[in-house]
């Protein structure tokens, strides 16, 4: 089998990797890709590359060598992507109508980030009667027996507690 990969190496010639394993590549790059005709045009430059080597009998693997190359190319496609409006089926992504869920999507995970920030600087007994209340549903007088104070003090906790959050936030926003 070494001796076999050997003798392959050795009589190798572009024209004979691009009848074996055009198809192969092509494949190989719509699936990183995602864009069969592009695709078509990676595999195109991936052999053209190979022809410009300097020395092509230094190259061990010239199958290795051309998926390597065509590997390359699809990363730097994604890369120029990043710096370009995504394209899908010919129309860039930022056009598309999704009846504003991503900006949604968005505005919520900072909304998250910024609560869970702004109740981290909350002392812990304000935390716990705020969650206790505003998330777990808990009376205050439920929340006095669990964390054995009275509910006079849930009630004044809970309103600073209200209190700062509302400040933060405005701040945050405003």
């Amino acid at each position: 089998m070494v001796q076999e990969d050997r003798q392959n190496s050795e009589n190798w010639s572009v024209a004979s990797l691009f009848v074996e394993l055009r198809p192969v590549l092509v494949k190989y790059l719509s699936a990183r890709i995602g864009d069969s005709a592009e695709a078509q045009d990676l595999a195109q430059e991936a052999y053209l590359r190979l022809l410009r080597v300097p020395d092509p009998d230094l190259i061990e693997k010239p199958h290795a060598y051309l998926f390597r190359i065509a590997a390359n190319l699809a990363s730097e496609m994604r890369l120029k992507r990043g710096r370009q409006p995504h394209l899908l089926d010919g129309k860039a992504i930022d056009s598309l109508d999704d009846g504003g869920a991503f900006e949604r999507t968005v505005e919520m995970q900072w909304a998250l980030q910024r609560l869970q920030k702004i109740l981290s600087g909350l002392p812990p007994l304000y935390q716990a009667v705020l969650i206790l209340r505003r998330r777990d549903g808990y009376s205050h007088a439920e929340i006095a027996r669990k964390l054995g104070i009275s509910v006079h003090t849930v009630h004044r906790y809970l309103t600073r507690a209200v209190a700062h959050c509302r400040a933060d936030w405005n701040e945050t926003i405003g």
